[in-house]
């Protein structure tokens, strides 16, 4: 599960993150944060969104209560998966 949120709204109260980058389908890099103690992604920068950020939610301490709004790069959906949501084939909503 994730969330966009801003940038600037993330706050981590506790440790620290590591950083990598990959070239994302956009062409434009993908800044992915996690833990460098258990690897768990905490969230990723996907540059082509400007300064929106995915949270991964499953993390948060209050991740039941966010409700499903869509499934993104459902061209890499496996074809057994149910449908949840609405799909976006290529990348996340605007």
């Amino acid at each position: 599960m994730n969330q966009m949120s801003n940038e600037g709204d993330l706050k981590i109260t506790k440790g620290t993150t590591k950083t990598y980058t990959y070239t994302g389908d956009s062409g434009k890099p993908v800044n992915c944060y996690y833990c460098p103690n258990c690897t768990s992604h905490v969230y990723h920068h996907q540059t082509v969104l400007g300064p929106k950020i995915v949270v991964r939610t499953s993390l948060l301490k209050d991740s039941k209560g966010f409700p499903v709004a869509a499934e993104i790069f459902g061209k890499d959906q496996l074809k057994w998966q149910p449908k949840i949501a609405e799909t976006v084939f290529e990348g996340p909503p605007e």
